[in-house]
């Protein structure tokens, strides 16, 4: 029965409260939708449950659509805007075979994704291979389905170049950005500066490289925090790849006084150093000295460790850092806090210093005449 020719639903009234109605009804079944959804994952795969999902959800929203339109008996003008398009029967036939076709081509990269991930739990390839191996295929089975489309509505493929090397000078400059970032991404696929896993630092980004598209690529922070950074701006830019290489070299500065035997205290270090676990004695680790600080003079700790990753040298550092201090405490090693050393210019007079814990009338007296006092100059 059709409610709104039949004059059940005649006032507006009425009929704004069925449209209500009906959009509840459709709030509710697609949240049924999700909700059945997650549970569906559990027995099947992701990409199943979404495409179930997707499907369900469009039914349901047809049939919300209809009754909209019967409702506020808005037949006729549906009517008359589907025959404003006046689709022939070739056409629609030629329609449906293309959409069967990119259907059928999207659901073989879907299971050739599948496959390469099967693959990858087999350690047959890498991961940065599978994003390779991924993106090919897409191209090799995309490329044959649009010339297929092409085909059936007899549409040259010279003509489509044509057009789209005019189009491309129109809009070359609008989507530069966008063209040379996905030219960049398959620059960094093939080339592989870094592959998923690595521990990169890019800019003044440094974490875990988590995915690689060809528009942008994604680093976690160590942090925690999710960065993505355009692949065209990467190729700009320096990468350190901290993960390329088995070993890493590790640095950690130590300032001892300058009252201080600086070779006996290399000498302390060096000792302390090796009998950290996580340290390799290939290459040696060793110990030089840096720079002659303001307070200290300053060593260098250097050792390396194997199969880098940050846990692993914060490990070794906090490790590493540790013992070298304990040592130095057994050894009688001071490591100077930084300090400061007063003094007044003789012509003026010496530096006015308030004497406050000695409780003298005269509020100033001279670094002279405190260091007759027997005054500390240093603070």
């Amino acid at each position: 029965m059709i409610l709104g020719q039949t004059g059940l639903l005649d006032a507006p009234s009425e009929q704004a409260v069925a449209s209500l109605l009906i959009l509840l009804g459709y709030l509710l079944v697609s949240g049924a939708i999700y909700a059945v959804g997650e549970l569906i994952k559990r027995r099947l795969a992701d990409e199943s449950t979404e495409a179930l999902q997707t499907l369900a959800g469009m039914v349901a929203a047809i049939v919300a659509g209809a009754a909209l339109v019967d409702v506020w008996n808005q037949t006729d003008a549906v009517v008359m805007a589907l025959e404003n398009i006046r689709p022939s029967v070739d056409a629609l036939v030629r329609g449906l075979i293309a959409l069967l076709a990119v259907g059928v081509t999207y659901t073989l990269t879907r299971i050739t994704k599948r496959f390469v991930q099967v693959s990858e739990d087999r350690d047959a390839i890498s991961r940065h291979q599978r994003e390779i191996l991924h993106h090919v295929v897409q191209i090799a089975l995309f490329v044959p389905a649009f010339l297929f489309v092409l085909g059936l509505f007899k549409v040259g493929a010279g003509n489509v170049l044509l057009s789209a090397s005019v189009l491309g000078v129109v809009f070359g400059f609008a989507a530069r950005q966008t063209l040379g970032a996905v030219l960049a991404g398959f620059v960094l696929l093939f080339s592989r500066p870094f592959e998923l896993g690595d521990w990169v630092e890019i800019a003044d980004h440094e974490g875990v490289v988590t995915d690689i598209t060809i528009v942008n690529t994604e680093v976690r922070t160590f942090d925690d925090e999710l960065v993505l950074l355009p692949n065209d701006e990467i190729t700009q830019r320096a990468v350190i790849n901290r993960t390329k290489s088995d070993r890493l070299r590790v640095q950690v500065d130590v300032g001892v006084d300058y009252g201080t035997d600086v070779e006996n205290a290399m000498s302390v270090a060096a000792e302390a150093m090796a009998e950290v676990d996580v340290v390799e004695s290939q290459p040696n680790p060793d110990v030089v000295v840096e720079s002659f600080g303001d307070s200290a003079v300053v060593l260098t700790i250097r050792f390396y460790i194997t199969n880098p990753s940050i846990r692993r040298k914060w490990d070794a550092q906090n490790a590493v850092m540790e013992r070298v201090k304990t040592a130095f405490e057994r050894e009688g090693i001071t490591i100077p806090f930084p300090q400061r050393v007063l003094s007044g210019r003789e012509r003026a007079g010496g530096l006015a210093v308030r004497d406050v814990e000695a409780g003298s009338n005269d509020p100033e007296r001279t670094t002279e005449q405190m260091t007759t006092d027997g005054g500390d100059e240093d603070e």
